[in-house]
């Protein structure tokens, strides 16, 4: 044999061996049987030579071998091109609202307000005037978030200034802030008039509204006004319940009297009454609306105690409230007696009067301080603790209540925290709008939870109780489960 046959014959042998290893290289493969060994003797007719006398021979594949995978039908058809991405201008709120940052002024900036050590917010209140028990909201907000400490390194700073319940002021507080504080936006800011007078002004210039306290209907239109929400159930919502509850409790025919602030928040309440009342077989049979400003209502409810109506409803704020239920307390007229969730507070109205407010009912959302039947709550010890370790009473003025308005905001912070860009103006209105968590301080732990156009209204669940006060102290009583329309009442105009 020649000695480029016996060549030829070892590779060929050499290159079955290696391919019948391949085969195997797989620890969890079954082994095959060996390949068979190489002729010892050449066949008569040598195999042609290869065209390429460079390239080898291909080997011959082994037995046990997978048959490989067939090939796509259509070699040259391009991968799909990705989806094109959104406009990075729309920020989605849910339900089809939008915020739009093309509409936003050249100078927008949506980190203002956010430094390397601050995430610093503005709001408005009325610490003097008649309102003026709800000025230490905001003192109450800051205080909580000096207990819990910083968000994503950064401390929040509250900047209020009083504006007495006047629209005006609140106008020109919140134009002068905007211009020196450097503010990532507003929050609980307190009155109808006072947030719809800078309404405008907070929308065209893409500055968030947060938390306004008050709970006309307007703050749920994230789609016309999406830098706006509200914090309190709406007024609709509330009159809706108060219709119910007359109904239930005084019967088809009864009779109501309305006192009502003679502002755009007064005027929420007393049109949403007045369309579900006859729903319900009730009748309105006097009205009067008082004057934001005014000194006393007691005059007010003396004219309305002449209708001897079956029901008062106290749709105000603020003084106004104890001063219309001792009024009433004052006379034989014995209506039951409903008043506004907004006049919750019972060291800021009640305790004044004392057993005069025995009785009266409102719809409450939100645990009160001062409940003696909430005295082994975990948010009401919570507070009580935390004010008390900085000094504060807790059932001084409305901080306590700035600690609930504080836990919201502290989640919303969280949220926009954990968005891609961190906490910023869109960011913040994002994780608003997109809420949803089970608030400490809420009636029932309740939810508080939005989706912007499809759900925009952050409470819509409450309790009625009744007030009493004796010598154990002053309290809620329980008068209905808790009533929740949660994600039922939509949006502004629907």
């Amino acid at each position: 044999m020649s000695k480029s046959w016996r060549i030829l014959l070892a590779l060929v042998a050499v290159l079955a061996l290696v391919a019948s290893a391949c085969g195997n290289d797989d620890d969890d493969a079954p082994v095959s049987e060996p390949a068979p060994a190489a002729p010892t003797e050449a066949p008569e007719e040598p195999a042609p030579a290869p065209e390429d006398e460079d390239e080898p021979a291909p080997a011959p594949a082994p037995e046990d071998e997978d048959e490989p995978a067939p090939e796509p039908e259509d070699e040259d058809e391009p991968a799909p091109e990705p989806e094109p991405a959104g406009d990075p201008n729309i920020v989605e709120l849910g339900g089809g609202a939008v915020i739009d940052i093309a509409e936003c002024p050249d100078e927008w900036d949506n980190y203002q307000g956010v430094t390397d050590s601050e995430i610093r917010f503005g709001s408005s209140l009325p610490r003097s005037g008649s309102l003026a028990g709800f000025g230490t909201i905001s003192d109450g907000v800051q205080l909580y978030f000096d207990h819990v400490g910083p968000i994503d390194g950064r401390n929040v700073v509250v900047v209020s200034r009083d504006d007495g319940y006047v629209p005006a002021r609140t106008l020109t507080n919140v134009e002068e802030m905007i211009d020196v504080e450097n503010l990532l936006g507003f929050a609980g800011i307190l009155g109808s008039p006072n947030n719809l007078a800078v309404h405008d002004l907070l929308n065209e210039n893409c500055i968030p509204q947060l938390l306004n306290l008050t709970g006309l209907p307007e703050w749920g239109d994230p789609s016309n006004y999406p830098w706006t929400t509200g914090a309190l159930m709406s007024y609709e919502t509330e009159s809706r319940i108060w219709c119910t509850h007359v109904a239930d409790e005084v019967g088809s025919g009864a009779t109501v009297a309305i006192l009502s602030l003679g502002n755009d928040a007064g005027e929420a309440w007393r049109v949403a009454f007045n369309e579900c009342a006859p729903d319900f077989g009730l009748e309105v049979v006097e009205e009067v609306k008082h004057d934001p400003q005014a000194d006393s209502v007691g005059a007010d409810v003396i004219n309305l105690a002449a209708s001897d109506a079956d029901v008062l409803l106290v749709a105000s704020s603020g003084a106004f409230c104890p001063q219309a239920v001792a009024t009433v307390a004052s006379l034989p007229w014995e209506p039951l007696v409903l008043v506004a969730n907004g006049c919750q507070s019972i060291s800021l109205f009640w305790v004044p009067i004392g057993p005069l407010a025995n009785g009266i009912r409102l719809v409450n959302t939100q645990k009160d301080m001062a409940d003696s039947s909430l005295a082994d709550d975990e948010w009401v010890q919570f507070v009580r603790g935390a004010l008390e370790g900085q000094g504060v009473d807790p059932e001084a003025a409305s901080h306590a209540l700035g600690y609930i308005f504080g836990e919201i905001l502290h989640e919303v912070l969280l949220d926009a925290a954990d968005m891609d860009g961190g906490i910023n103006r869109t960011n913040v209105m994002r994780a608003m709008w997109q809420m949803d968590f089970a608030s400490r301080g809420a009636i029932g732990n309740a939810l508080r939870t939005m989706d912007g156009a499809n759900d925009s209204y952050m409470v819509e669940a409450g309790r009625i109780e009744e007030l009493v006060v004796d010598a154990d102290g002053a309290r809620y009583i329980p008068i209905s489960d808790v009533i929740a329309f949660e994600g039922e009442t939509g949006t502004f105009g629907q």
